[in-house]
């Protein structure tokens, strides 16, 4: 999946390089990212977690922690001080 995902940018990149003697659309470009994108090997588009970090005010200093929102868990073991 990496290994896509690196081809695909190097893809994108060559297009700005090379951009103003190509006729590519960027419509074109953009569904060609997104088909390519959005199946793996089981034809189904991966997820990834969803990280929230939190706030919280704790004797007169700010601490946040991170939240796996997909998952349901606290990725940090403890609060970590923001100064």
């Amino acid at each position: 999946m990496k290994k896509k995902l690196l081809i695909v940018a190097a893809v994108c990149a060559s297009l700005f390089v090379v951009g103003p003697t190509v006729n590519v659309s960027a419509a074109e470009v953009e569904q060609d990212v997104q088909e390519q994108s959005v199946q793996n090997d089981i034809g189904v588009a991966p997820c990834a977690d969803e990280i929230v970090t939190k706030f919280r005010a704790y004797n007169g200093k700010v601490q946040y922690r991170r939240w796996n929102q997909t998952r349901g868990y606290w990725v940090d073991k403890h609060w970590i001080n923001l100064n």
